[in-house]
C-alpha cells in the first residue's frame, strides 16, 4: 500500500454523534452542526422526560419541515465531503449535531440522519453515538 493509499480492507465509517453545548466541549468533528434553531421538545410537557430516541420526540422534531430540510442539506454536504475525507487518507467522517442539552432535538436529528446513511451508503459502516444522554437520565 502506498503511502497516499486508503487501506481498502478497513470498512469506510460514518460517526454521528449528538451532544448539548451546555454539557460538553464540541466533539472533534469534520461537520458540526447545531441545530437549537428547531422548536424544542423540552417545552411541550409530555416530551420534556423523554429523548431523541423516543418516537414522540423523534416525531416532534423531524416532522419540522426546517428538520426536513436541514437534513436534506446535511446529506448534500456529506456526499460532497465524504470523497475529501477518504482521500485524505481516513475511512472516518465525523458528524456531531449538537443542541442545548443534547437530549431532544440533537439525538433526534442524529436518528433520522442514521437512517438516511444506512441507505444511501450501504457498503459504509454508519454508527451513532449520543453523548448526553446520560447527563439527562443522571439529571432526572
Amino acid at each position: 500500500m502506498s503511502e497516499n493509499s486508503i487501506d481498502e480492507s478497513v470498512t469506510p465509517q460514518i460517526q454521528l454523534i449528538s451532544f448539548g453545548f451546555k454539557h460538553s466541549k464540541t466533539p472533534h468533528a469534520n461537520l458540526v452542526l447545531d441545530v437549537r434553531f428547531l422548536d424544542n421538545p423540552y417545552w411541550v410537557d409530555g416530551l420534556r422526560p423523554l429523548t431523541g430516541l423516543d418516537e414522540p420526540v423523534q416525531e416532534y422534531v423531524l416532522n419540522q419541515d426546517l428538520a426536513q430540510r436541514t437534513l436534506d442539506n446535511l446529506m448534500g454536504l456529506i456526499h460532497c465531503a465524504l470523497p475529501a475525507v477518504i482521500a485524505g487518507k481516513s475511512n472516518k467522517l465525523v458528524v456531531a449535531i449538537g443542541c442545548t442539552g443534547g437530549q431532544h432535538r440533537s439525538t433526534a436529528m442524529v436518528e433520522g440522519l442514521y437512517k438516511r446513511l444506512q441507505d444511501e451508503f450501504p457498503g459504509y459502516n454508519v454508527i451513532r453515538k449520543h453523548s448526553n444522554l446520560d447527563v439527562a437520565e443522571m439529571k432526572a
